[in-house]
């Protein structure tokens, strides 16, 4: 089972989950880039790490032989499948699967949590993360541990919290259903009401407060633009991973991965080279390494999360290998090794530097970064 939002601002795959993120400039002033927009506009390239010129088409070659699929190993993993498949058990017994996958394949009722926190959600209302609030403590001390770990202006990113049960408020989320479907008010408010019947009738959906509804955490930005910028957390996507025995560490990894895409926004590295030269595969898979490593730096350093890299591999092995290996797909994140060797060199970039306690700067994890990509990319299977 497959859903895609009709704004193309999320694409969540049922049984290969992940914190699927692309990067982009905002195709109006008004869009907010989400870690999940698939549009990629071209802007002035600068030089990259070191001072050293190099050409977008040359950095392009040096790294395009890493997306050939034949290269590379591939797999999917059963735990995070395996448990969200036993959490639609309920509902399947309860008979309610037909009408399930007639309101999220049909209606993209699954989007609607998500979406309504990109668009209408701030911290002018209490936020709570997790379907009951369970996340939240966790979730803003690791707030405010990122923000004063790197160095990047932060004070105006919010914390969101999406949650399934949004989904039974008629009057709050017609207007996604209006922008996902593009239909009238009218009908959105009556396709709001019909998702709204179908939750109520099935004690199996509790509500709304099913994983399905809400398995994803974005980024989103508009550059200055109305909607403030937000870190947003799905209730679905922690409890998934709180369910297979790493709710310790989700909470952190999955917030710090995403202040990684707004260190991207806010420094400028949407412009890089191999950000702008190739396709939007290889931009994703860039900015999506980039961020796994940025991540994997702050969890495991000394003044920064300071989790046991153990735990912090368990981890990132279920969350990278639950991703993908679509080479020409424009939310490619990088194959599950990629991911990880990103996710090892900001372990080892850590350690590297932790008995100073010192804190590199973002531009210099990313020049470093830059540096170590093509061997982060280079195929395994040949």
């Amino acid at each position: 089972m497959r859903r895609i939002v009709s704004l193309g601002l999320l694409t969540v795959a049922v049984g290969a989950v992940g914190c699927q993120d692309q990067l982009t400039e905002p195709s109006a002033e008004s869009d907010p880039v989400t870690s999940t927009t698939s549009e990629l506009r071209a802007v002035e390239s600068p030089p990259v790490a070191g001072g050293m010129q190099i050409s977008d088409a040359d950095f392009a070659d040096l790294v395009r032989a890493a997306i050939d699929p034949g290269d590379y190993q591939c797999s999917n993993p059963p735990q995070l499948t395996d448990w969200l498949n036993d959490s639609l058990v309920p509902a399947i017994e309860e008979g309610a699967l037909p009408d399930l996958v007639t309101i999220v394949n049909g209606l993209g009722a699954a989007n609607v949590p998500i979406n309504y926190a990109i668009f209408f959600q701030t911290n002018d209302t209490p936020q709570y993360i997790g379907s009951e609030g369970q996340f939240t403590r966790v979730a803003e001390k690791t707030q405010r541990d990122v923000k004063d770990f790197w160095d990047i202006f932060s004070d105006d990113i919010q914390l969101i919290g999406a949650h399934g049960s949004i989904l039974t408020d008629v009057t709050a989320v017609a207007p996604i259903y209006q922008l996902q479907l593009e239909v009238s008010p009218g009908e959105a408010l009556a396709i709001a009401s019909f998702v709204r019947s179908i939750i109520l009738q099935y004690e199996s959906l509790n509500g709304g407060d099913i994983p399905l509804f809400s398995l994803n955490a974005v980024a989103v930005t508009t550059f200055g633009g109305p909607i403030p910028d937000k870190i947003v957390m799905g209730d679905g996507l922690l409890e998934a991973f709180d369910g297979i025995g790493l709710g310790d560490v989700a909470p952190q990894a999955l917030y710090a991965h995403e202040f990684a895409h707004h260190i991207q926004y806010e420094n400028g590295y949407l412009a890089d080279p191999i950000a702008l030269a190739g396709d939007e595969a290889e931009a994703s898979r860039y900015l999506e390494l980039m961020a796994d490593a940025m991540s994997a730096f702050y969890l495991t350093h000394k003044r920064g999360a300071t989790l046991n890299w153990k735990r912090v591999q368990q981890f990132l092995t279920v969350f990278f290998e639950s991703g993908d290996c679509g080479f020409s797909s424009p939310i490619h994140h990088g194959t599950p090794n990629q991911r990880m060797a990103a996710a090892q060199w900001g372990y080892e970039l850590a350690q590297s530097i932790q008995k100073k306690g010192h804190i590199m700067t973002s531009d210099e994890v990313h020049d470093l970064f830059v540096d170590a990509y093509p061997d982060l990319v280079a195929p395994d299977n040949i």
